[in-house]
């Protein structure tokens, strides 16, 4: 009976061994995971920089036209005296970026764009009149 305990008792510590081992391996593969799902994102980015830049310059005309928000300065706040670095996250990426990733056009995710500025209190605000 000794034996049979002490042999069931061997075979918990090897199978423990195992086990942390397999979790040491996750843990790594995660990490290896994250890193590479990073540098895809990087350069998915990185190729896409002229359309991100021409993007941002679509919300900034957006920004002044008579037909969207009339912000002289567009994404320039002139009464802060800074960019409007929120309007480029939420249409940039929340929107835009967004709309891409689920395989949208270039157009579509810009419509995606004018829509929701459309859509927006500081846009009916101006707009209630007509």
């Amino acid at each position: 009976m000794a034996i049979v305990i002490l042999l069931l008792l061997g075979q918990m510590a090897w199978q423990e061994m195992r086990i942390s081992g397999l979790k040491t391996d996750v843990s790594q593969v995660r990490r290896e995971l994250d890193s590479r799902a990073e540098r895809l994102a990087n350069d998915k980015v990185q190729q896409r920089r002229p359309e991100l830049v021409s993007a941002v310059a679509f919300v900034d005309d957006l920004y002044r036209s008579a037909d969207g928000l009339q912000r002289p300065g567009g994404l320039y706040n002139l009464d802060r005296q800074r960019i409007d670095a929120e309007a480029i996250g939420t249409w940039i990426l929340d929107v835009y970026m967004k709309a891409r990733i689920e395989g949208k056009s270039d157009a579509e995710a810009r419509q995606a764009i004018s829509d929701a500025v459309r859509d927006s209190e500081e846009w009916r605000s101006k707009h209630q009149a007509k």
